[in-house]
């Protein structure tokens, strides 16, 4: 085989699919889907005129931003938030990559081999932490006090729902690992993970595993309850009081695609991905889709039901209940290979 089809295809994955063309796509869709699902919710119409059901709306706000003037705080650090924005699209790209997204495409091809390693799992949560703190930092760079108090409210709840998050994604990786063979990969739970279902133990930590992971989300992206960060009717827009243009625009760019990548992963490592629909692939597609929207729809009604807390409330609910929960999960999905013979 000619030896620069593997560099080419990384460069390709990683420009056009997954990454950032066709995610650039799927995010816009989803966004869309959110915003009609949210509206619905308040007894409103949602976007309407721009494309048919107003479904180029979410392209036409972000092109509005991109060509609006971007200004230039004095004594910010306008250079150091782009870069660090863009790391953080850049770190979540590559976890895509990660991810199974990328077999049609590589079997298309006649290529078995995939970007996966043992532990890698790891590499995965590291990836997964970028755009929290390049949020923070963008607050913190910025030199107003609303955008101060939002940083730091974002460091806050980081070391809350990170935790859990991290806790949560853990439970069916290692449950895979110790009942399956696998190697505590990211790809690999992936294609296995609609064995937990199979099994009474594992099906039931996998589902109270499911339910943390669902909060410690919805906490990451900084949506109600959890938009204690950018409370409007407070602190402004926290963090992104003081951006404007291409610069906000890559901001909520950031954040829709937090929403899907974690949606994706959830999808993956906790409903079993497109299973059991494997073949033909219009059929996998289509049973992924499904489970997609089902667990953006779940974000959307949280948000949608729930008023904002304060940071206290966040945090003792995460620290006292979620945190314990998604950590004796785990605890037990560790000692399966004990426990689950004798269920």
């Amino acid at each position: 085989m000619f030896p620069l089809i593997e560099p080419l295809l990384l460069v390709f994955e990683t420009l056009v699919y997954p990454g950032l063309a066709f995610s650039l796509i799927v995010i816009l869709l989803t966004q869309w889907y959110v915003r009609k699902l949210y509206a619905r919710m308040q007894n409103r119409v949602g976007p309407l005129h721009t494309g048919p059901s107003g479904l180029l709306q979410p392209l036409a706000d972000f092109l509005k931003l991109m060509f609006k003037e971007d200004v230039a705080m004095i004594g910010g650090g306008d250079k150091l938030v782009a870069v660090l924005l863009t790391i953080a699209v850049g770190s979540l790209i590559a976890l895509l990559l990660m991810t199974p997204l990328t077999l049609p495409l590589r079997a298309l091809l006649g290529l078995h081999l995939v970007i996966n390693a043992p532990f890698d799992i790891i590499l995965a949560l590291y990836l997964l932490v970028w755009p929290t703190v390049a949020i923070a930092l963008a607050g913190l760079l910025s030199p107003n006090p609303f955008s101060i108090v939002g940083g730091s409210r974002v460091f806050s709840l980081t070391i809350a729902y990170e935790v859990v998050l991290a806790l949560s994604v853990l439970t069916p990786v290692a449950l895979i690992s110790l009942l399956h063979g696998g190697s505590y990969s990211l790809y690999e739970a992936s294609m296995l993970s609609w064995k937990l279902w199979l099994h009474p133990y594992t099906a039931a930590l996998t589902s109270i595993a499911l339910f943390t992971a669902l909060l410690g989300l919805q906490c990451k992206l900084l949506e109600k309850p959890f938009d204690i960060p950018e409370a409007e009717t407070e602190i402004v827009a926290g963090p992104f009081t003081e951006y404007s243009g291409p610069k906000l625009a890559l901001i909520l760019l950031l954040h829709d695609l937090e929403l899907y990548v974690g949606s994706a992963i959830i999808t993956f490592l906790f409903l079993g991905g497109p299973a059991p629909f494997f073949r033909p692939l219009w059929a996998a597609a289509l049973t992924f889709l499904v489970k997609y929207l089902a667990v953006i729809s779940v974000l959307t009604m949280i948000k949608a039901a729930v008023a904002r807390f304060r940071v206290d409330q966040a945090l003792g609910l995460f620290w006292r209940y979620v945190l314990p929960v998604a950590l004796i999960a785990l605890v037990l999905s560790i000692a399966s290979p004990v426990v689950a013979p004798l269920i």
